[in-house]
């Protein structure tokens, strides 16, 4: 990637805080400390488009988010108005022209998935080990500030339907979250919410959030949306770091599926053993809970795609194994279902895939690990348009997620599979710098330069890949992963004018 100018970048931060905001080129580039034409010129040179077609492509992003995250008594009107856009036929047209489809088309796709009968979260078993939440009442300030008093019981709703967390009461709360309603007199409120350890009362996340008073309810529901999705990732990583350093012995089934998880998601020869031997305890422990076990296929599966072991179809078929009897707890967990999408498309079995990354995605809309999964299942399948485009979406609805890299992965191996050689090998350089471990990468790599004309830079690729598998194959390289047949070709193609053996 080229690297931007001080203002570039500084503009792009700002844009990308408040795409609603209408930032003038004249603000930005006072802002950025640079004269207007300096700014125009560096983005049309680094970025290729000017400032205001940058912002409105971030509000188109931003638009399809809020719809794929919608409760079903949004409206494209209301979203649109609150990511800043008011030309409701210019959004239909632009938006269509970007994504394939009407705004009002994502919307009811979303809204049907909720309603849906066969699609309806359950609650979960009490049965599960989660760590405990309590949801304090929120403190009412102002005389308005009243229209939302139901706001706890949404947001204490909102929690009971995550999977990674239980609600109840303060005795046994490891977690408490708090937050205040204010009333600015002007026809407004603001929300802050704040979550906490409840031994140490270490800030764990907050954020606020302003809506109007003259839709409340919708405001309230909004509201508690965002704040279980961001107390679900907080959870997560404050549980992986509570457990970090504990004996595994001493864990119960929750926290060795905690202790693997960045394991697990790791994707690199030891560390996936060792998180297959934390959760094969932990399924030990906690045989009717899907995580584990949906975890655990995902890692037999990246195991026999990545020349971890000398045996990748048996570890295929154990992924697939696992995958099948996860499928059975009926978890109601989108990441349990984008786990075992991932093991069925690694096994080539692209039906059950996509009905686990359909079911994720109806479960929850903003889910970053199957709109991961959706682009490579896309990629596998040839779908090439669609595979960057999903892949570009979990990139801005994650760009933390520990599972970011793949979206580098999978947009180089889309440019790959219709011919873009140099642009896949930028890709997958891209990958490799986000996720180091990631060597078994060079077999794509190293072809895609050769296909390029990049003679030192494929010699060099190559060799990297040789010398962490020595005795890899262009046999072992074919069977590997479940790309199409002219992809396969290709790279095998590439890696045998390298000097790899048959």
């Amino acid at each position: 990637m080229p690297i931007l100018p001080r203002d570039v970048r500084k503009a792009l931060e700002l844009l990308e805080d408040e795409p609603s905001r209408p930032h003038s080129i004249d603000e930005l580039a006072a802002a950025c400390g640079v004269a207007r034409r300096t700014l125009q010129d560096h983005f049309r040179r680094f970025v290729g488009r000017t400032p205001s077609q940058m912002q409105r492509e971030l509000r188109l992003d931003r638009v399809r988010r809020e719809l794929l995250r919608a409760q079903p008594k949004a409206s494209v009107t209301e979203i649109a108005a609150r990511c800043g856009i008011s030309h409701l036929g210019r959004l239909s047209a632009d938006y269509k022209e970007r994504y394939g489809e009407a705004p009002s088309a994502t919307l009811r796709r979303r809204c049907q998935a909720l309603t849906g009968p066969k699609l309806r979260a359950t609650i979960s078993s009490p049965t599960l080990d989660r760590p405990v939440i309590v949801v304090l009442p929120f403190d009412l300030i102002g005389t308005r500030a009243h229209n939302a008093a139901t706001i706890t019981d949404e947001v204490r709703a909102a929690l009971v339907r995550c999977r990674w967390v239980a609600v109840g009461p303060p005795a046994k709360a490891r977690y408490q979250l708090g937050g205040k309603v204010r009333d600015d007199d002007g026809g407004r409120l603001r929300v802050m919410v704040i979550l906490s350890d409840a031994a140490t009362g270490r800030h764990l996340w907050a954020d606020r959030w302003d809506g109007e008073l003259g839709d409340v309810f919708a405001f309230e529901e909004r509201v508690a949306a965002r704040v279980a999705a961001a107390v679900e990732r907080s959870l997560c990583t404050a549980e992986i770091e509570r457990v970090r350093r504990s004996d595994p012995a001493q864990l119960s089934a929750w926290e060795l599926t905690m202790k693997a998880l960045p394991r697990a998601l790791l994707i690199e020869r030891a560390a996936q053993a060792e998180a297959l031997q934390l959760l094969e305890r932990a399924m030990e422990l906690a045989p009717r809970d899907a995580l584990p076990m949906a975890l655990a296929a995902w890692c037999h599966a990246q195991r026999g795609s990545h020349f971890f072991t000398s045996g990748p179809t048996p570890e295929k078929k154990a992924g697939l194994e696992l995958a099948l009897r996860a499928a059975q707890l009926s978890a109601c967990d989108p990441i349990v279902e984008a786990l075992l999408g991932a093991a069925h498309t690694l096994a080539a079995d692209f039906t059950a895939a996509a009905a686990h990354i359909d079911r994720a995605l109806a479960l929850d809309g903003g889910c970053v690990w199957a709109w991961n999964r959706s682009g490579l299942l896309n990629t596998y399948l040839g779908r090439s348009a669609d595979a960057i485009e999903c892949f570009h979406f979990a990139r801005s609805l994650g760009p933390d997620d520990p599972l970011t890299f793949f979206c580098s992965i999978g947009i180089g191996s889309a440019h790959f599979e219709v011919g873009r050689y140099e642009e896949a090998a930028r890709w997958w350089s891209r990958g490799l710098a986000e996720h180091p471990p990631a060597i078994w990468l060079n077999r794509f790599r190293a072809a895609a330069f050769a296909f390029a004309n990049k003679r030192e830079e494929a010699r060099q690729s190559f060799a990297e890949l040789m010398q962490a598998y020595p005795d890899l194959t262009i046999a072992d390289v074919r069977s590997a992963l479940p790309h199409t047949q002219s992809f396969q070709d290709r790279v095998c193609d590439g890696l045998a004018t390298l000097g790899m053996h048959p």
